[in-house]
């Protein structure tokens, strides 16, 4: 099966990685639905009518942290580990899960993504004021609360048990199955189709901020998937992405843990306080790029290389 179909199009393997992700996704979680049925005690009807849900019940918050793992397994780890074992002969080396080409890369991936914390927030305030007609605007807002309804139960639930699980649920299941598949995967990929970085960083961070569903936080979300985007590239390696991202979730988790306020989604910042620290925190963000850039090895022809050499003697 590895390299089975190494040698197809760039673009028929990314449409295969997304039916892949499609039907894991669907009969992963059906199954796994049934399975915290019955771990859990709420029926299939009361599961997928949230209007439904008791927050206050232990059983209500394992179902929504069995769903996480169960979109962890169903929608990232499985789709990205066929799909690397079809399209290479080494799954490790094709979704860059290698040393970086520094260990200075561990530092200025988490660097970044820590100063990236007041760029984005003006960015986010600024997402969150645009308008559109009353209709549209409604059904985007109803839409989005109903997103962010889960996490914000986990996230308001205050001992030291749940601050360990949010940690690990919520930032790292995240971090790993996120960066795999659209850094791992699907950057790789774009990279590949475009034969240049840039769109492929691009069109993945899109793609990631997009699978949010949220629209008011598209914006930042959008940058900050460029940002793990560029750190996975110039650094050669998807473990420094990984850990940025999971240090910065993490980071968030346990800020909202100590001061629950952040958790106020009506609260609003005005544009013009934040203008400064916004200012020098994107100029920070610009310099630590500039150095990822200058300091990197990364190479089109030497990473997909591996990608040229045809498949012989393949046993199916």
């Amino acid at each position: 099966m590895k390299g089975l179909l190494k040698t197809k199009s760039v673009g028929n393997q990314f449409l295969l990685l997304v039916s892949i992700s499609l039907v894991s996704f669907f009969l992963v979680g059906l199954i796994g639905t049934v399975i915290l049925s019955a771990l859990t005690g709420m029926d299939i009807k009361e599961m997928s009518d949230m209007t439904r849900w008791d927050y206050s019940k232990p059983a209500t918050i394992n179902f929504i942290r069995g769903m996480q793992l169960i979109q962890f397994i169903s929608l990232f780890l499985i789709p990205t580990f066929i799909c690397a074992r079809l399209f290479s002969t080494d799954t490790r080396q094709y979704l860059g899960l290698r040393k970086p080409f520094t260990r200075s890369y561990w530092v200025i991936g988490i660097l970044v993504m820590i100063l990236a914390i007041p760029f984005v927030q003006w960015l986010g305030e600024l997402n969150r004021g645009i308008r559109f007609p009353s209709g549209i605007e409604h059904w985007m807002k109803a839409k989005e609360a109903e997103a962010n309804k889960t996490v914000m139960a986990l996230l308001s639930r205050q001992t030291i048990k749940d601050l360990i699980l949010n940690i690990i649920c919520i930032a790292g299941l995240a971090a790993v199955g996120e960066e795999l598949l659209f850094r791992g995967m699907a950057q790789r990929l774009l990279i590949k189709m475009f034969k240049s970085p840039w769109p492929g960083i691009l069109i993945a961070a899109f793609l990631f901020s997009a699978m949010h569903l949220q629209f008011y936080g598209f914006a930042p979300r959008f940058i900050l998937g460029i940002l793990l985007g560029i750190v996975y590239w110039y650094s050669g390696s998807l473990w420094p992405a990984i850990l940025a991202h999971f240090v910065y979730d993490a980071l968030l988790i346990t800020l909202a843990y100590f001061n629950p306020s952040m958790l106020n989604e009506e609260a609003t910042v005005k544009l013009s306080s934040i203008a400064l620290t916004a200012a020098i925190s994107f100029i920070m963000l610009a310099l630590a790029v500039n150095w990822m850039m200058k300091n990197s090895k990364a190479d089109y022809n030497q990473v997909y290389a591996e990608d040229e050499v045809p498949v012989k003697d393949h046993p199916f």
